[in-house]
C-alpha cells in the first residue's frame, strides 16, 4: 500500500510540475518588443511583362515584390521592398518560334523607405531605391 501511495505521490507531483513549467513560459516573454509580429505587414505582388519590334526583336521581364511593412510606432515607419528581376531577349523566327538570345538575367533589386513624422507639419523620409536599368548591356563583349 505504501508502494502504491508513493507511485501516486510521484505521478500527481510531475504532473503538477508540469503545468507550472507551461504557465510559465508565455509567447509575450520570449518576443522581444521591438519586433511585435502585430505590427508588420506583408504583401506580395508579381508581374510580367513582353514585346517584340518589327525588326524581329522581343524581349521579357519578369518581377516578383516581397513588400514589408513595419510601424515601429505611430511616428516612425519603415517599408521594404525586395524585387525579383528575371529579363532577357529573344530574336523572332517565324509562326510562335523564339530563338533565345542567351542573355538571359536576374537581379534582386532591394528598396528601402523610413519614414518619420515627429510632428503633423514634419515629415523626414530616408529612401533607397535601385532600378533595373533598360540600357544595362553588360551581357555584350
Amino acid at each position: 500500500m505504501k508502494r502504491i501511495l508513493l507511485i501516486m505521490i510521484l505521478i500527481l507531483t510531475f504532473a503538477l510540475n508540469a503545468e507550472m513549467i507551461n504557465n510559465v513560459f508565455k509567447p509575450s516573454l520570449l518576443m522581444p518588443s521591438f519586433l511585435d509580429a502585430n505590427k508588420i505587414s506583408v504583401n506580395h505582388s508579381i508581374s510580367f511583362s513582353s514585346g517584340i519590334s518589327s525588326n524581329k526583336q522581343s524581349f521579357y521581364q519578369s518581377v516578383y515584390t516581397n513588400h514589408l511593412s513595419y510601424n515601429f510606432n505611430s511616428k516612425l515607419k519603415l517599408d521594404l521592398d525586395l524585387n525579383f528581376v528575371n529579363f532577357g531577349t529573344a530574336t523572332y523566327k517565324s509562326g510562335i518560334e523564339f530563338d533565345g538570345n542567351e542573355d538571359n538575367a536576374t537581379k534582386v533589386l532591394p528598396n528601402m523607405q523610413l519614414n518619420w513624422k515627429p510632428s503633423e507639419n514634419t515629415s523626414i523620409t530616408i529612401e533607397f531605391k535601385q532600378y533595373n536599368s533598360p540600357f544595362d548591356f553588360s551581357y555584350r563583349d
